[in-house]
């Protein structure tokens, strides 16, 4: 058995014990930029929520996006690793926690390009990525910073974007003058489009905070109190 075998294990034995427990609600975000062509950017994607905050195992959805800088955007679903019943015995729980261990073992392996997914042959037909187009992860790094004040590559400038994430997240209404912050480096650039990283908790916050979109405004959702999501700008032209 593995060390992080283990320690999913491990944790999945708190987790069941600890069920009714609750903390600061979360959102993690996570796009891996794989390829780039004709001006679209394709990006594995994970995404998990935990609205109550409890501390136990929440389902992980993997999946495929693709963003142009013309304001293109498509999510495809690949899997997801479901959480456990609400009452879940410890073996049910440390089973799920191995086959996220499993999922995103894959995910991070090398894209097979001669024999992809299922869930990313269409993708791949409708916009002709191939091996060709791959991109590294962090290419353009640092050439483009997003503050409340300004979105920015070299000394082009515009006004403050709403970075805009899966299943329609978007960064909340910015206020310069009370959210003063340091320009965040953008972790990916390529093709006008631009991946930021957030951490945003009630204490310290490096980013944006996210709100959920509504159809009506008795129904906004105060918000997550924990961000740790990866989001996207488009660069000004």
């Amino acid at each position: 058995m593995t060390r992080a075998m283990k320690v999913w294990l491990l944790m999945g034995l708190l987790a069941a014990g600890s069920a009714g427990a609750t903390g600061p609600s979360r959102l993690e975000v996570k796009l891996t930029p794989l390829a780039a062509r004709k001006g679209a950017v394709l990006f594995r994607t994970r995404y998990t929520l935990n609205r109550e905050g409890a501390h136990r195992f929440m389902a992980v959805e993997f999946g495929w996006l693709v963003v142009d800088a013309r304001g293109g955007w498509k999510e495809v679903p690949h899997r997801t690793v479901a959480e456990p019943p609400l009452h879940a015995t410890a073996e049910e729980d440390t089973r799920a926690w191995a086959e996220l261990e499993r999922v995103d073992a894959e995910f991070k392996a090398p894209l097979d390009w001669k024999s992809p997914p299922e869930s990313l042959v269409g993708l791949l037909r409708e916009y002709g990525f191939t091996k060709k187009d791959a991109v590294a992860k962090n290419a353009g790094a640092g050439t483009a910073t997003w503050s409340p004040k300004a979105l920015c590559q070299g000394q082009r400038c515009t006004k403050p974007c709403r970075q805009r994430t899966l299943h329609e997240w978007r960064s909340g209404d910015i206020d310069p003058v009370a959210e003063p912050q340091k320009p965040m480096k953008a972790l990916f650039v390529h093709s006008g489009v631009a991946v930021f990283r957030n951490e945003y908790d009630e204490e310290d916050n490096h980013g944006a905070f996210f709100t959920e979109p509504v159809v009506e405004e008795e129904d906004r959702n105060p918000g997550i109190e924990m961000h740790d999501v990866m989001a996207i700008c488009v660069l000004p032209r």
